[in-house]
Formats: C-alpha cells, structure tokens, sequence
C-alpha cells in the first residue's frame, strides 16, 4: 500500500524544482538540504515513483518528475489563491453575520444595538432571524444566537449578557374593575393571559420565602410577549412577562400597566449571546460580539437595570 504525503512535501518539491536544486532550495526556505532530501524521498515513497535525478554534481527531473511538476504547480497555485481569499474574507471588517434572537428581546433591547452596529460596520450585512424557537444553530448556519436560559450546547462559546426579571402586570382599568390580588391563590379568579413558553408561572416572596406555583387557565394564550402585552393594554387580564414591559420608564411601552403582586419574585432567567468559535474568529464576528459586550452595559443602566 502505498504511503501518504502532505501537501507541505509538494510544495518543498515545488520549490527545488522552481530553485534548480537542494541546496538553493535549502537556501532560500531556510530548511536544511538533509531535511529537504529526506522529505523529498518519502514524497517519491508514497507516490511510487522517481520525481529526479540527484547526485553531488547533477540535478534532473525525471520524465514523471516533468509531468507531475507540471500538473501539481497550477493546482498549487489554486490552493494558495484560495488561501489568500479565506485570509482575506476572515480578516477584513466586511461580509455577511447570520444571526437568531427572540422576538420580543429584538424589539424591546436588540434591535437599537444592531441598528448601531450597523452605522459603525456599513460593509457588514446582518441576517436577522427573530424566532422564540430554539433554532439549530449548525443546521441553520448561524454565527450569533441569543439565549434566554442556561446554553445547552457546550460547543458553543457562552457570554452572560444580563438576567431578565419576570413579573405579573395589570392595567389599572382592569385592576380596578375586579376583585383584589392579595396573594398568588387570588390569581384564580382572574383572567389570565399566558405567553408561551411560559406556561407555569413559580412565584417567590421577597420577605417570607414563600414559593408557589400557578399552573393559569388561560382566557388568551400566545406565544408572543407583544401580543400578550397588547392584550393586557385591552384590560383583557393578568400576564406574566418580562418586567421591562411596564416597570421601566426607559423603555416604550403602555404607561398605564401596574405590577401586580410586586412583593412576589419570580426566577430571574439569564440572557446570553453564544457564538461558535473563539479561535478562529472572522474579524466581523469578533468586531460584533465585542460591540454587543460594550454596548449592553450603559444600555441597561439607563433603562434601570443590573447586568
């Protein structure tokens, strides 16, 4: 069976070719002539056939030698201009980032951010896929996700952007038309309005530690936050959502929605950005993920949050 050789072997025997002999080869590559002589045999192993005529005085190549010579340097050349361009394509602050995010955290955080990105790297075109699926990452080809929840995927490198707080919000017409909310069991005599994938809602109490959890018979159920929001807006019910919905001034939104149960926690549920590779980095990957960790900071605290 014959052996393997590596594309370096091909280029070495390019190279003493292209420099008449060993020794200039050596010369020129910085490579000692025994290391060059050595690697060139086992070239000649592995495909089974003499490539040149070699002594102290003289140096030929053999008719194979000629012929592979000459079907090897285009193709070389080939692999080097493809090279160059995937160099070039890593390295230069341009070209195209697919990227997938929940809808509602686009619309209410994301969106100025990517705006900005946008305005300061004009040559990079973003692919902005709003989903609240979890969708696959390699399958869909993405370079960028942002989760909600730990990472489920260890392959995938993980950077904690901030924690979203869940609470549940009323508007004041509706509020002031039904019963009192006192307690998390009050919630059973109201309508209630659940966003999927938030189906249970595990209350805790800031004081006393008390934990309860509502499993809500739903007058609307949705899987969309703005959808939900809207619905409470109509004096429709009781959500349970995302706090910056009704409790952040910085942040546009229904003015006239109150925290119900405000004494009343829930788990705050962490916000990631997950990206493939730290190594191997395009430079348009690096200059977004970078723009997003600056970015975030200032942007929460002046809409009252903690990163």
């Amino acid at each position: 069976m014959k052996q393997t050789f590596s594309l370096d072997d091909l280029q070495l025997f390019q190279l003493v070719v292209q420099h008449g002999g060993i020794n200039a080869a050596a010369a020129a590559s910085r490579i000692p002539p025994a290391t060059l002589s050595r690697r060139l045999k086992a070239l000649e192993l592995a495909l089974g056939t003499r490539l040149l005529e070699r002594s102290a005085h003289h140096f030929a190549l053999t008719d194979m030698g000629r012929h592979y010579y000459a079907r090897c340097t285009p193709l070389l050349a080939d692999l080097r201009a493809i090279a160059n361009t995937l160099d070039e394509d890593q390295h230069r602050l341009g070209g195209h980032l697919k990227i997938t995010a929940p809808v509602s955290m686009s619309q209410r955080w994301l969106g100025p951010c990517f705006f900005e990105f946008m305005q300061r790297y004009p040559q990079i075109q973003l692919e902005l896929v709003l989903s609240n699926q979890y969708e696959n990452l390699l399958e869909s080809r993405f370079d960028v996700a942002f989760r909600v929840g730990q990472p489920q995927d260890s392959n995938w490198i993980a950077r904690y952007l901030y924690s979203t707080h869940m609470g549940l919000c009323a508007s004041a017409a509706y509020l002031e038309a039904m019963p009192p909310v006192r307690h998390p069991r009050d919630l059973a005599a109201q309508r209630l309005i659940v966003v999927e994938p938030l189906s249970s809602w595990d209350l805790t109490h800031a004081t006393s530690g008390e934990t309860v959890t509502i499993d809500p018979q739903p007058a609307l159920r949705t899987n969309d936050f703005v959808l939900g929001v809207n619905a409470v807006s109509a004096n429709l019910g009781i959500a349970f959502v995302p706090d910056y919905y009704y409790a952040h001034p910085g942040v546009a939104g229904p003015q006239h929605l109150q925290a119900v149960l405000p004494d009343w926690k829930a788990r705050q549920r962490p916000v990631y950005m997950i990206y493939r590779d730290r190594e191997v980095m395009s430079a348009r990957l690096r200059a977004f993920v970078d723009f997003v960790l600056a970015w975030m900071p200032p942007a929460l605290a002046a809409q009252g949050y903690e990163p």
